[in-house]
């Protein structure tokens, strides 16, 4: 008797740390041309062109929010389809809105991730 109340004791608390691990997953949004995945809790984003164009040129992207700061751009020509990721620092330190604005071929989209 006494074996099986541990035995649903830890299985208890297993499912609920498991439970909790699941909290910071991956997070997708789309824009008209491109698809952003991002995760708050590793800070690691990635985006990808899903637009008819076939070449993308002068990429520029920055990250805003509270305490968050960055851009990024791709120094050269690329052939699509296209992507680029990166790492967002210090985005686990804030639960406000983090804003990704993306420019290419003077275009420009945003997304934000609340």
């Amino acid at each position: 008797m006494r074996s099986k109340v541990s035995l649903i004791i830890c299985l208890t608390f297993l499912l609920v740390l498991l439970g909790a691990c699941g909290t910071g997953g991956v997070q997708q949004a789309e824009s008209e041309h491109w698809v952003i995945k991002f995760e708050r809790s590793s800070g690691s984003f990635s985006l990808a062109y899903i637009g008819d164009e076939t070449q993308i040129d002068d990429l520029v992207y920055s990250v805003s929010g509270t305490n968050i700061n960055q851009e990024g751009k791709a120094y050269t020509s690329h052939e699509t389809p296209f992507n680029i990721s990166g790492v967002v620092t210090d985005a686990e330190k804030t639960k406000d809105p983090i804003e990704f604005k993306i420019n290419w071929n003077k275009k420009s989209e945003n997304v934000t991730f609340e």
